[in-house]
Order: C-alpha cells, then sequence, then structure tokens
C-alpha cells in the first residue's frame, strides 16, 4: 500500500511539473496554440522513449545482476578449493599416475580446458589414501551444508555437479565402512571418486580462468599449488 501511495505521489508530482512548465512558457513565450502543438509532438514519442529506455535500463540492470551473481559463486568457488578442493584433488590425483605432472605449463589456459574435457579419467583404488579423504570430507561438513543452503550455488551447473558428486562420496566412503561387502563397495565407490576427479578438475580449470581475467594476484598464488603437481 505504501508503495503505490509512493509511486500515486511521485505521478502527481511529475504531472503537476509538467503543467507549471507549460503555463510558465505560455506566459512567458505566448502561443498557446505552438506551445501545445510542440507538447502533443513531444508525447508522441513519448512510447518509443520509454522502449529504448526500457530495454537500455534493463539490459544494463540484468548485466549488473549478472556480473554480481558470477562474483558472489566464484567466491563460494574459491572458499572451496581452499578449503578442500585443491587437497582433495591432490589425493586423487596421486592415484592416477597418468595424471601426475600433466598440466605443468599454464600459458594457454584454453588447451588445458580441451585436454581436461577430453581427459580419461580413472583411478587406481589400491593407490588411493580413503583415510585422508574421508577426513577431509567430514571436517568440512559444515562448509558443505553452508555452499548447499546458499541459492546463488544452484545457478552454477558445474558447482552443483561438483558439489552433489563430493557429498555423494562421503556418504558412500562413510557407508561402505559400515557394509561387510568391501569389494562391491570398492568398484562402486570407484565411479563416485572417478565423478568426482573430473567434476572437480573442470570446475578448478573454470577457477582459474576467471582469477587469470578479474584477479592476476590471486591466480599467481593458484597456480603455484598445482594440484597436478608432483615431485
Amino acid at each position: 500500500m505504501k508503495k503505490i501511495r509512493y509511486y500515486f505521489v511521485i505521478s502527481f508530482i511529475l504531472i503537476a511539473l509538467s503543467a507549471v512548465m507549460f503555463l510558465t512558457h505560455y506566459l512567458v513565450f505566448g502561443q498557446a496554440l505552438n506551445t501545445a502543438y510542440y507538447s502533443l509532438m513531444n508525447l508522441c514519442f513519448i512510447p518509443i522513449n520509454s522502449l529504448v529506455v526500457t530495454i537500455i535500463l534493463e539490459k544494463l540492470i540484468d548485466y549488473r545482476a549478472k556480473k554480481d551473481r558470477i562474483e558472489k559463486i566464484n567466491m563460494l568457488v574459491g572458499i572451496f578449493f581452499t578449503e578442500v578442493g585443491g587437497k582433495l584433488m591432490h589425493l586423487i590425483i596421486d592415484s592416477d599416475k597418468d595424471a601426475k605432472n600433466y598440466i605443468t605449463n599454464f600459458e594457454d589456459l584454453n588447451n588445458i580446458k580441451k585436454c581436461l574435457n577430453e581427459y580419461d579419467y580413472k583411478v587406481d583404488m589400491n593407490n588411493i589414501d580413503l583415510s585422508s579423504i574421508k577426513n577431509i570430507l567430514l571436517e568440512n561438513n559444515n562448509l558443505f551444508v553452508t555452499l548447499i543452503s546458499n541459492e546463488n550455488v544452484f545457478q552454477h551447473q558445474i558447482f552443483t555437479d561438483l558439489l552433489m558428486s563430493v557429498v555423494h562420496l562421503r556418504d558412500e566412503i562413510i557407508f561402505m565402512e559400515k557394509d561387510d561387502n568391501l569389494e562391491l563397495n570398492i568398484n562402486h565407490l570407484e565411479n563416485d571418486v572417478i565423478r568426482v576427479y573430473k567434476n572437480i578438475s573442470i570446475q578448478w580449470i573454470s577457477y582459474l580462468e576467471y582469477l587469470n581475467k578479474s584477479y592476476p594476484f590471486l591466480y599467481n598464488n593458484a597456480i603455484r599449488v598445482n594440484p597436478f603437481k608432483f615431485d
């Protein structure tokens, strides 16, 4: 109700201001007919002016809102990689002998992205440190809850898929410890690890692209802790 009243008052003030300006013009210059003629002529173009202004303003508002949304999402992605992602990637990559030192040159991020999208993700479950992975995931349980409950996350499909796969992996590791059929669980768990492996790698390179474009100093720090690098 207050909002409607506000718009009514603003509209009344603007109409009254136009009437005062018209009257002032007439009192100063006379020629009421010409003044009315040009006033009506201007009114003819109001719909076009309104259309142009509306489109431009809408585009500007949408652009700004999208930019702010991307900034917020990438802040969340950054928190994820700082607290969990980097360590988790390194542990998983450690079980894939072909991936060690697979990426060491960051001169062409587009080429890295292409390579990661086409890479044949695999892990050796005999050489993966499930205990460390489990500890990392359990220690950051509150972080996962916070990220998933943030409405901005679900507007970013890649990050959403990553979070869902990570949380699922955590649950499967916990469940596996309570089940006696170890061999069956390991085979199932391998698929879950590979899903996380692929999702986290694709999100990682996307995040690097964002940092390189928006925050070069953070990008330099990020590539120094390259999870694909092994001594």
